[in-house]
């Protein structure tokens, strides 16, 4: 097996087991998710991830999270990074982080923290949204029984200089904002 391959697979193997039977009754769906945005880092780059040392993860408004993101990502690295959580309250602040959780939040206020986020080098993740990456998001967690766990706008990424792993992107559902892309 290539060792490209085996790598991707170790890295996303076991947040893909522990949605199968009984293992996924051992974990929350937010300590899943926490460990999908953990292994995102390892595969996106960014002029502004690269020049910093820690990651910076902002959650705005609502943190269905509790203390699963923290006991994740907190005290561990990513290519080299330690991580660092706030809470996030306006737009504005979100030129402060790299990631940017967005979860349970009315249509018109996501929509407007995407177009703000654009220019800011910031990777937006949705917690199921819907639309959320056809709407400018870059990534987005799909619900539980979908053939993907999460969907990429990778046009949206490089538009905003954010550079993601095709190790990465051949494991989500790949959805494009440019209506002649398949």
């Amino acid at each position: 097996m290539n060792t490209i391959i085996k790598n991707i697979i170790i890295s996303f193997c076991f947040a893909f087991i522990l949605f199968a039977g009984k293992a996924y009754a051992q974990y929350s769906e937010y300590e899943i998710k926490a460990a999908y945005i953990f292994n995102f880092a390892k595969f996106i780059s960014s002029d502004r991830i690269n020049e910093s040392d820690t990651l910076i993860i902002g959650l705005y408004k609502n943190n269905p999270f509790d203390i699963a993101l923290e006991k994740t990502l907190l005290g561990r690295k990513a290519n080299g990074k330690y991580w660092k959580i706030v809470n996030i309250t306006t737009k504005e602040q979100i030129t402060n982080c790299h990631f940017l959780f967005i979860s349970d939040i009315p249509k018109y206020e996501y929509y407007n923290l995407l177009k703000y986020s654009k220019t800011k080098e910031v990777i937006t993740i949705g917690d199921e949204i819907e639309l959320f990456c056809e709407d400018g998001g870059i990534i987005n967690f799909t619900p539980q029984h979908s053939k993907n766990r999460f969907e990429i706008n990778n046009h949206i990424a490089l538009q905003n200089n954010i550079h993601i792993s095709p190790k990465l992107l051949i494991l989500s559902k790949l959805i494009s904002d440019n209506e002649d892309e398949f």
